[in-house]
């Protein structure tokens, strides 16, 4: 039996009940090789990166997909061979190209906004199936913000307050907000909404927070149709046990690294509500898997300065802790995406820096032997300053024109040099990426080569 056909049966479509043939013709392709929309009376091959999400999505059983289409959400629904645009609601006939080369065209063709239906390309292959008129759009749960709207601009300055400073305005692409239509979402809207008053009546507090998930969109959007218990696996072996890894809201930087990039380079964060009741402290190294007792409903790295939310695996199958709102889409250049692909998960560090002490205490690597290689990895030759200087110099001078976030990541990095954990190219990329154009040029160049000369004489007597 394809293994398709259990997911086809027990399938809640979209656009409605697909028919019996629809169904067989599904069942009967096999991978899609080539993927078409119908456009001005044209088949149009999908572009390469919404192909291979959807293909992606096939080869998981999933007949039915969101994928980014440009800047637009789309709902791609193979078995009722239509595509939806979750804001206009226009929809448009879906084809495919398997790779045995076989072809699976409707019988009738359509683009919204036109009169008539249609006929087919000359010598396509058809599936037999009804002549019917265009499914009706989904109901889809998400809205595509207005870019000038007051909502678009405050979650855009929320995302952007938990990042460093070298990602801009215009590195947000788009912001949909989450509003719950179908049936499913809205019985784990009112799911939530029961937790909520009854954690409420249960603790006096339901200490409601806003919090980031990072994933892949296509997980992200399953999210957004199934809920976080259908949709999510718990992260098993984790630092602080198993569970649901959320980030807090201030510190939107330390998910990117959990967001898959597709293949123009966008990426997809998940601004949640989440039920944290009474917060368990947690260890790194932790073996758990839900609250160890009832006094308990979830798991933090440290009540002060939390990193990391920890939704247990027990709780997270019943649907109702997390709520999704907002999606935001952004998209990086390559080096800052590589940047943050390279750091390490902030969120579970096993010492996490929470003390950052005056830059002008800092010291270079502590110890160098007298004509060691390794000495010139003091330096850092940085753009437009005539000569090298101790990176401690450089950190000194630019601690009070940085945002908190830049200055811990500046801290992470010097620790993870003095203790030789990344090279001097290494370490050099990473702080001209945080640092960029804000370098106080002009005062790095008068400062006066004695300062080195006196760090020098610390290491060769």
């Amino acid at each position: 039996m394809d293994p398709r056909r259990a997911s086809v049966s027990n399938l809640t479509c979209w656009h409605g009940k697909p028919d019996e043939q629809s169904c067989v013709n599904y069942l009967k392709s096999g991978l899609p090789r080539r993927i078409l929309y119908y456009k001005r009376g044209e088949w149009t091959d999908f572009p390469e990166s919404e192909r291979k999400v959807i293909i992606n999505g096939c080869r998981h059983q999933m007949p039915c997909m969101y994928a980014l289409f440009g800047y637009e959400l789309v709902l791609v629904d193979l078995l009722c061979m239509v595509m939806s645009n979750s804001t206009t609601k226009k929809r448009n006939s879906v084809a495919w190209i398997d790779e045995a080369d076989r072809c699976f065209f409707p019988s009738q063709s359509f683009d919204e906004g036109a009169d008539e239906p249609s006929e087919q390309v000359s010598g396509a292959v058809r599936p037999q199936t009804s002549s019917v008129p265009p499914p009706p759009a989904p109901e889809a749960n998400v809205h595509n913000l207005q870019r000038d709207s007051s909502t678009f601009v405050l979650i855009r300055k929320i995302f952007l307050s938990g990042m460093p400073s070298f990602v801009k305005p215009e590195n947000v692409l788009c912001i949909l907000e989450y509003v719950p239509k179908d049936t499913s979402a809205l019985v784990q809207h009112h799911a939530f909404e029961s937790q909520l008053r009854s954690r409420i009546e249960k603790r006096g507090d339901a200490n409601v927070r806003d919090a980031w998930f990072g994933s892949t969109t296509q997980e992200i959007f399953r999210i957004l149709a199934h809920g976080f218990g259908s949709a999510v696996a718990p992260t098993a072996g984790a630092a602080f046990g198993s569970g649901i890894y959320l980030t807090p809201c201030g510190r939107s930087f330390s998910s990117v690294n959990l967001c898959g990039a597709d293949q123009n380079g966008v990426q997809c964060m998940l601004l949640c509500q989440v039920i944290l009741g009474n917060e368990e402290l947690v260890r790194p190294g932790s073996k758990q898997n839900s609250p160890s007792s009832d006094k308990y409903d979830s798991g933090v790295d440290n009540h002060a300065e939390p990193r990391c939310y920890v939704v247990w695996a027990r709780h997270a199958n019943s649907r109702t802790l997390i709520l999704p709102k907002y999606v935001v889409a952004f998209k990086l250049p390559p080096n800052l995406q590589a940047y943050f692909f390279d750091l390490r998960d902030v969120r579970c560090d096993k010492y996490p820096i929470r003390n950052i002490p005056d830059f002008n205490r800092l010291t270079g690597p502590v110890s160098v032997p007298t004509f060691s290689p390794l000495l010139r990895e003091m330096y850092v030759a940085l753009p437009d300053v005539a000569h090298p200087l101790l990176y401690t110099v450089v950190y000194a001078m630019v601690q009070n024109h940085i945002s908190p976030i830049d200055k811990e990541l500046l801290y992470r990095h010097h620790l993870e040099f003095q203790a030789f954990a990344s090279t001097d190219d290494e370490f050099f990329r990473k702080i001209t990426v945080i640092l960029g154009d804000r370098l106080p040029v002009s005062e790095l160049n008068r400062t006066r080569d004695h300062r080195l000369v006196a760090f020098m004489y610390r290491f060769v007597d």
